[in-house]
């Protein structure tokens, strides 16, 4: 939904002092700028420890929230210090934090507006391309990892290619999906309900019934709340998990098995998720 969220953001005007007249995009994309995604503003993985987790990574159900935040280049702070406190008050805002409501109006734009598109629009504004790009940047950040380890995963014959390979498929799957698309009768019903199901199922196709390791109750292959801090969300976490920390597994044969049926895992899931996109006789 990211094309959605972006699209929509363009739309609002931003209640920051210093942009007046200008989009809410603009001024998150100052605060907040993508690290992966040059020219947008950052939209962060779900993590944990609140009412989307069950939908998004044990049912894949595409799931978002809008919230506002800090200045990430001004604020030193996590949070605001009553965070989660007695003094989390509506006082607290009125007379510190929004006096005028402009943010919490901004917020509240862009989730009705969020919803006034999913449930107007003929065709559901999803990206597939979009995911593909997210999955080419995932790829990317495990490889990363990956590299003070290049001379062990040598030895353990432990490679990416397989994931690279699939999530390339992938990519090329979903331009063509677009591309197909775009020739949709929107007037014959039973056409667009076929589509429409496509891309709402996506998201389930990442989805596998047995978990992830230790961890069961999480679903998604590709997105899950990080195991060692459950407020932020890690991308290929069957991965990133069997990665943590390895240096220090006593049993570094098995250690690397599991990496290696991890990545084959997340590249089963992504070659199957990719099926779901194909052009069906």
């Amino acid at each position: 939904m990211h094309s959605l969220v972006y699209n929509l953001t363009k739309e609002i005007p931003s209640p920051d002092e210093g942009f007046e007249g200008r989009s809410l995009f603009e001024s998150w994309y100052e605060k907040n700028p993508s690290r992966e995604h040059k020219g947008f503003p950052r939209i962060n993985k779900l993590g944990s420890g609140n009412d989307f987790e069950v939908f998004f990574q044990r049912l894949g159900i595409a799931s978002g929230r809008a919230r506002y935040t800090k200045n990430f280049k001004v604020d030193k702070f996590s949070s605001y210090p009553v965070y989660h406190s007695v003094y989390e008050t509506y006082e607290i805002v009125e007379k510190f934090y929004d006096p005028t409501f402009k943010n919490h109006l901004a917020v509240a734009q862009v989730r009705g507006g969020l919803v006034f598109e999913l449930a107007e629009a003929v065709i559901l504004p999803f990206d597939c391309r979009d995911y593909a790009k997210a999955l080419n940047s995932y790829v990317d950040i495990i490889y990363n990892i990956t590299m003070k380890h290049q001379a062990v995963m040598e030895v353990h014959k432990v490679s990416l290619d397989l994931l690279r390979d699939s999530v390339k498929a992938f990519s090329e799957v979903a331009n063509d999906f677009h591309r197909r698309l775009e020739l949709v009768d929107i007037h014959n019903p039973i056409e667009v309900r076929s589509w429409n199901d496509q891309l709402m199922f996506l998201e389930r196709a990442f989805i596998d019934p047995l978990g992830l390791p230790g961890r069961p109750f999480y679903r998604h292959i590709i997105f899950a709340p990080n195991s060692h801090n459950k407020y932020t969300g890690v991308s290929f976490p069957g991965i990133y998990d069997a990665l943590f920390d390895i240096d220090h597994k006593a049993d570094q044969e098995k250690a690397w098995e599991e990496v290696k049926k991890q990545i084959f895992v997340a590249a089963f899931t992504v070659t199957a998720a990719a099926g779901t996109l194909k052009e069906t006789p």
